[in-house]
This record gives structure tokens, sequence and C-alpha cells, in this order.
């Protein structure tokens, strides 16, 4: 009787054991399939053409402008700037004409090397084609998107309120369509204004951008 006990114990055992190995031998084709499926869809992505040499040149842009914000003693003690990539302040220098170009490119997926400072995401090329964007005209987030993104970290995000550029990383279409709707509403009433020396930023100095779009929204 002991002797049977322990031949039913030994196969359950075994039964265990194999139903142990399946699942693990599962799991790793399934992690598997599912590298094979990113590396396609990645490979897949095609960049967004625009019709603008300038803009559809966005995938060679490697560092884009940020600035920081040393502290002493709790208190902001100086600004620094890096202005990064000239091609990036050329497709700026476009100004309003720009403006169209850039919300097409905005549903560009195609990756990059630059990471959202504080995150451990990488930018797309839509998500600067955004970052570019702002620097012409500022976007007024409530609007376009109907959310209030208004929680900002000290030199973190391209000084954008968090959570907004992995939005638009995560949802390149729907982005598109906000900015388009709000461009096709409101394009026609930008206006030019110009720029005290101290009103602008060193690297609008650096490349001679001494003027700024905006819209006076009516409500």
């Amino acid at each position: 009787m002991q002797k049977m006990k322990t031949i039913i114990t030994i196969i359950l055992l075994a039964i265990l054991t194999a139903c142990s190995y399946e699942k693990k031998d599962l799991e790793q084709t399934n992690a598997v399939e599912n590298v094979v499926i990113t590396s396609t869809s990645t490979s897949s992505i095609k960049p967004v053409l625009t019709g603008n040499d300038l803009v559809d040149k966005m995938n060679e842009i490697k560092n884009i402008p940020y600035r920081t914000f040393p502290y002493n003693l709790q208190e902001i003690d100086s600004i620094t700037w890096n202005c990064g990539d000239s091609l990036y302040w050329e497709i700026v220098q476009l100004g309003q004409d720009a403006i169209p170009y850039l919300i097409t490119k905005v549903q560009d997926s195609t990756m990059t090397d630059i990471q959202i400072p504080c995150r451990d995401i990488n930018l797309t090329v839509g998500t600067i084609a955004f970052i570019t964007l702002n620097d012409i005209i500022s976007i007024p987030n409530a609007i376009v998107f109907e959310c209030q993104y208004d929680v900002l970290m000290l030199n973190c995000d391209f000084e954008f309120p968090v959570g907004l550029l992995e939005y638009v990383n995560t949802n390149p279409q729907e982005v598109h369509e906000k900015l388009l709707k709000w461009y096709e509403k409101y394009g026609k009433t930008i206006k030019k204004k110009k720029l005290k020396k101290s009103e602008q930023n060193d690297c609008k100095k650096k490349y001679g951008i001494n003027y700024e779009f905006s819209i006076n929204y009516k409500w």
C-alpha cells in the first residue's frame, strides 16, 4: 500500500513538473513571438513626408533646445541654454509658413535617440515636430486637447507639462487631427509680434528670431 502511494506521488510530481515546463516553454515561445512582432512593426514605420525640404529632414536632428535651472541655496542662480542643432532653428525661422507642415509631421512615428529629460522615453520625429511647433507659436493645450496639462517639473520634459510629450509620442494621429482642427479654426487669426531683446531667449537671439506668433482667443 505504501509502495502504491509512493508511485502515485511520483506520477503526480511528474505531471506537475511537466505542466511547469510546458508553461515556461509557452511563455518563452510567446516572448519570442512578441519580439518578432515588435521588430516587424518597428521596421515597417515609414517617415511622413510633408513636402517641405527642411521639415522632412527633422529625422536628422540629434539635439533639441533645452535650458537648465541650477539651484544655489534653494534660489535659482543662473539659467543655462543648450540651443541644440541648427537645423531645428532653421525650421523655426520659417515662421508661420512652417506651421501646416509641422502639423502634418506630427504623425511621424519614426523613433529618435533623443530622450525626454527625467523619463526613460525616446521621442518620435513627430513629437520633435510638436516641440518645434511650440517654438513658433505656443499651442494652447486646454483648447487643442481638451485636457489641462498643468503639472511642471523643473529641468524635466523640455519644460512641457508632465505627460504631454508621452501623449504626443503615443497618439500621433489623434494629436494631428486635433492640431489640424485648431489650425483650421484659428490659423487665419495668427498675428506676428516683434520682440524686444529682453523678451528673447539666448537661442532666439543667436538665430536672429526677434518675433513671435500668437492668437488672440476670444471667449
